[in-house]
């Protein structure tokens, strides 16, 4: 074989992981989709890795303090106004506090040997445009925002409640196995999409959901 052929080779698996990557963050589901003019305003929050939904703690009937008490923070303190939920591989969530804590293993055993998956909720105790830089606000009507509520409250999977990395947030066992195709990112992308939001086919990375939707909808910096 060539040195061409040998390059060939090597470059050509890249190629098309970019390729099916850029293919599965433009091609959207919900394409109509643009946001309700009046209705209740949710946000899709990101750090470089892992996306969060920002959600009012009561809204369209829902109140997610029936699912988040007060007795499941250190500080007893219970929602106020707005929480956070996102979802990832329990272990690699459990060891993780911060990146500072990255370890390589525990990384590649939820890309590829996940045994669970946990639900994370965080506290807001500011605005949730001040939560993190670069959320997204995406405006709901109140059935949208019903569908959303209702298939993440289908991804808690009961049991203890286990203690998170500070006094302002706890985490819950969850349904699904997390996979380097079903990361944290698509389970974000999915519970938008059931709500009927503008979404990509396939966004395995934070970047790859963050960027269309900033582009569609309202992106906010603190």
């Amino acid at each position: 074989m060539t040195w061409a052929g040998c390059l060939r080779l090597v470059l050509l698996p890249p190629l098309l992981l970019l390729i099916l990557l850029l293919l599965g963050a433009l091609i959207p589901r919900n394409h109509g989709h643009r946001g309700a003019e009046a209705g209740i305003d949710i946000w899709v929050g990101a750090s470089p890795a892992h996306t969060e939904l920002i959600l009012p703690v009561v809204a369209a009937g829902h109140d997610w303090r029936k699912r988040i008490g007060p007795d499941q923070f250190a500080d007893g303190r219970g929602l106020t106004s707005h929480v956070s939920l996102s979802w990832g591989e329990r272990d690699f969530f459990l060891a993780t506090p911060t990146w500072a804590e990255f370890d390589m293993k525990t990384g590649l055993r939820a890309l590829f040997l996940s045994e669970a998956s946990l639900l994370h909720a965080y506290r807001l105790d500011v605005p949730p445009e001040q939560w993190m830089a670069g959320t997204v606000r995406i405006r709901l009507t109140a059935e949208e925002y019903r569908r959303l509520a209702a298939g993440i409250d289908r991804q808690f999977a009961g049991g203890t409640a286990i203690a998170g990395y500070g006094s302002d947030d706890v985490f819950h066992q969850a349904h699904g196995r997390y996979s380097f195709i079903h990361t944290c990112n698509q389970w974000t992308a999915n519970r938008l999409a059931e709500a009927g939001v503008r979404v990509g086919r396939w966004t395995p990375f934070a970047l790859s959901l963050m960027a269309p939707l900033g582009w569609h909808y309202e992106r906010h910096s603190p």
